[in-house]
């Protein structure tokens, strides 16, 4: 792995080990105790900022640098525990755990906090054409009862004044970006598309997370009562789904 200069004392003499995921961003594991992930320059810049605030705020670890050169590069420190996804033996405590994370999230003050690019990337989405673009009908599954690229285009305009941004939210909240430790929740990690929203997208990614990684829907229900149904429209799940389809 080549970095410049600056950023060598992270690698020290240790080898490395590529972490990168799905995304077009890679990112790597130092012996030292270190992720360093790059991308494009400017790509990171918001990650690195929501970083910051969540790390001052007790829910992510330390993010070390971040500096912009041919590429964006940011360090942060490894978070303590493990992801949600490496014990998948007691479900029920992994609810608890999901639920207990994103209650904590949701109930932080969001003034003045950048609209997530989950939400702004919504809402360009259903002022774009519902002909042409990206449409994934992968993301919304059974309950959600949608069948087309049509009925995602009129759930979308027809519900899109539902939308809160009112909420301090993960934007990706799905079990890999959510540590534990000692069976509770320790850190929120990967917040590229941290900030103010509505708390469906969590909702919405945790129960996708939950069915994907238990290969069942057998658990949605415990996860929503652990959460509190009181601050929860299930209608909303459907709204979620359509604008996800559009990307």
């Amino acid at each position: 792995m080549r970095l410049p200069e600056e950023l060598q004392s992270y690698i020290g003499t240790g080898s490395v080990t590529d972490r990168s995921g799905y995304s077009p961003a890679q990112v790597f594991e130092t012996r030292e105790g270190f992720f360093i992930k790059c991308d494009e320059p400017g790509a990171l810049a918001r990650e690195y900022r929501m970083t910051e605030l969540f790390h001052r705020a007790g829910f992510s670890p330390e993010p070390v640098r971040y500096v912009t050169l041919d590429r964006d590069y940011l360090v942060t420190r490894k978070a303590p525990g493990e992801d949600l996804t490496q014990d998948l033996s007691d479900p029920l405590r992994l609810c608890r755990i999901l639920a207990d994370a994103l209650r904590t999230l949701h109930a932080q003050p969001a003034d003045g906090i950048p609209v997530s690019s989950r939400l702004e990337r919504y809402l360009a989405s259903a002022d774009g054409s519902p002909d042409g673009g990206y449409y994934d009908p992968s993301v919304y599954f059974g309950p959600y009862r949608l069948s087309s690229r049509e009925e995602c285009w009129e759930v979308m305009q027809s519900s899109r004044h539902l939308l809160r941004c009112d909420t301090l939210i993960h934007g990706d909240a799905c079990l890999p970006n959510i540590m534990q430790e000692n069976g509770a929740f320790r850190s929120f990690i990967d917040l590229s598309m941290a900030g103010t929203g509505d708390r469906h997208i969590d909702l919405y990614w945790a129960v996708w997370s939950l069915q994907y990684n238990l290969k069942t829907d057998e658990y949605t229900d415990v996860f929503l009562d652990f959460y509190g149904r009181e601050n929860v429209s299930e209608a909303m799940f459907r709204v979620i789904a359509a604008f996800e389809a559009f990307g």
